[in-house]
């Protein structure tokens, strides 16, 4: 088995953007099927010293197996930066539909959707020992 780099996949548009670097749609070249790359910056995440962080999250990502929660496909690292390539989840994220929605807010029967998946999502990782600040 071929090992992981940055060869593996093509790069293609920024979705988002954090304290530690950039999310980027990511596509397996021999496959196509398709990612998000999680690029964490290595001098972002010394300056902010994040380098527990950054592992924490490398290791519960591996051990969460969640239809609510994003999972580690593959992982990798550059001269500048740790990579996490991880599920896509389509449709943008909660912030992205509660900053375009307006008042006064999203109807009852949406937010409540909403809510049970988080909820699902944080029973995901409770039963795997993992506490979401």
């Amino acid at each position: 088995r071929q090992p992981v780099t940055k060869n593996t996949f093509r790069q293609y548009r920024v979705l988002g953007k954090g304290g530690f670097g950039e999310v980027c749609a990511c596509q397996v070249r021999a496959t196509g099927k398709m990612y998000a790359c999680k690029r964490l910056e290595k001098k972002r995440i010394k300056k902010r010293k994040g380098e527990s962080m950054a592992l924490n999250e490398k290791q519960i990502l591996e051990k969460v197996n969640s239809q609510f929660v994003v999972n580690l496909a593959y992982a990798y690292e550059t001269k500048d930066a740790l990579c996490l390539v991880l599920t896509i989840m389509n449709g943008g994220d909660l912030k992205f539909h509660i900053y375009n929605m307006g008042n006064p807010g999203f109807e009852e029967e949406r937010a409540l959707f909403y809510a049970a998946e988080i909820l699902c999502g944080l029973e995901d990782l409770h039963r795997e020992n993992t506490v979401y600040r």
